[in-house]
């Protein structure tokens, strides 16, 4: 039998989700020791009748909602600036107010997850748009739920405080903050909208389209899409009928659109670039050393997790499978995106980044599991 083509092979993985209903369309890419090997768009924008882009191609360039690729893009790129600057130390307590919800956390213990806090909580359904001072006020009086690196637990709460912070360190707000000292360094700025950026919301009426053939929409807000019932967010976003160029995140929603775990829109090519930036050594204003301690696996028992980063767990059972070295690190966003960096790949450092609207249909489907799996697999083949 003849050995599958590597590059049909990730062709297949990533148009198999599109025929099989997992995304409606993808952009995928794979670097790899200075070459980008596959850059490749599938399937629609859309699919849903609601949307006024159904059927239309994906483009290369097509933007998409990076959901929690904004904790490394943005968040932990921008931190790890700080800490090089020694404007931020990674043993810095966590200040005040945002202390209250995690006494005795530190600034590496947000970027761990292991910090105390809750993995997620409801503060859309207590919170009109668009005020990200009241959600982090809610945030502050969440009690925590276990001593600092006693585990890890995942939360959206530890990087809204994140993002607070940054503003405050900076003097920026996050938007201007990101633009200005990673964008704009890295040449990820240019175009309207910007490759690789926030999308600030001001007003419902400022939901417009403007850019509805460049971005891909998210979630279709249809209460017939759940028979079982009405989801506790639709109250919120059923009015905006689909999340097109608006963040599909609810908290990050009401906050105006921009925080420090959500928020972010980008193409295949730039999250690609911050990726490559971060393999190559070449963050703007981020020493090496820095970048190697971001690398360095938590000690906090059974975690995957770095600083800001998600690490592969050894089982196999993780998004890269076992495709990808032990030392690869990188996150995975809800809306069905993934970037990976793999410093230790045979020949050369090696980046992965697919970027789906996985929960056009609602978010209940977990079959992108599967699809990142395969595709890491074969990613790891191209040469």
């Amino acid at each position: 039998m003849p050995k599958l083509d590597p590059w049909q092979a990730v062709f297949d993985a990533v148009e198999g989700g599109v025929a099989q209903g997992v995304y409606p369309g993808a952009v995928a890419l794979v670097w790899h020791a200075g070459a980008t090997l596959y850059h490749e768009a599938h399937g629609a924008l859309a699919s849903h009748e609601r949307s006024s882009v159904k059927d239309r191609p994906v483009e290369r360039d097509t933007i998409y909602d990076l959901a929690s690729l904004t904790k490394v893009l943005a968040t932990t790129t921008l931190i790890a600036q700080l800490v090089s600057r020694r404007e931020l130390s990674l043993d810095q307590a966590v200040p005040e107010p945002w202390s209250q919800a995690c006494p005795g956390a530190t600034l590496s213990d947000l970027l761990e997850h292991c910090s105390g806090l809750a993995a997620h909580r409801e503060y859309f359904t207590r919170v009109e748009p668009f005020d990200a001072a009241k959600v982090l006020h809610h945030v502050v009086h969440t009690p925590r739920e276990y001593p600092p690196r006693e585990r890890t637990v995942y939360s959206d709460l530890g990087f809204m405080i994140l993002g607070a912070w940054i503003e405050r360190a900076t003097g920026l707000p996050l938007p201007q903050a990101f633009a200005d000292r990673v964008a704009y360094r890295l040449g990820l700025d240019a175009g309207d909208p910007p490759q690789l950026g926030y999308r600030p919301l001001v007003s419902r009426a400022a939901l417009g389209w403007k850019h509805e053939r460049r971005i891909a929409p998210t979630e279709v807000y249809d209460a017939a899409l759940h028979p079982e019932g009405r989801p506790s967010y639709l109250p919120l976003r059923e009015p905006e009928g689909v999340a097109h160029g608006s963040v599909h995140d609810d908290n990050a929603y009401v906050m105006g659109g921009v925080a420090g775990h959500a928020g972010l829109f980008g193409t295949a090519e730039a999250v690609a670039e911050v990726a490559r930036a971060w393999a190559e050594d070449r963050v703007p204003d981020v020493r090496t050393a820095v970048r190697d301690r971001f690398w360095r696996p938590s000690d906090v028992p059974g975690s995957t997790r770095r600083l800001g980063f998600d690490g592969t767990p050894g089982d196999g059972s993780g998004t890269t499978g076992r495709a990808f070295s032990e030392h690869t690190v990188g996150h995975t966003g809800f809306t069905g995106t993934t970037v990976w960096i793999d410093p230790a790949a045979e020949g050369g450092p090696r980046v992965a980044v697919l970027l789906t609207n996985r929960v056009h249909l609602g978010r209940q489907d977990t079959r992108i599991k599967g699809v990142r799996q395969a595709f890491h697999e074969a990613a790891a083949r191209l040469r």
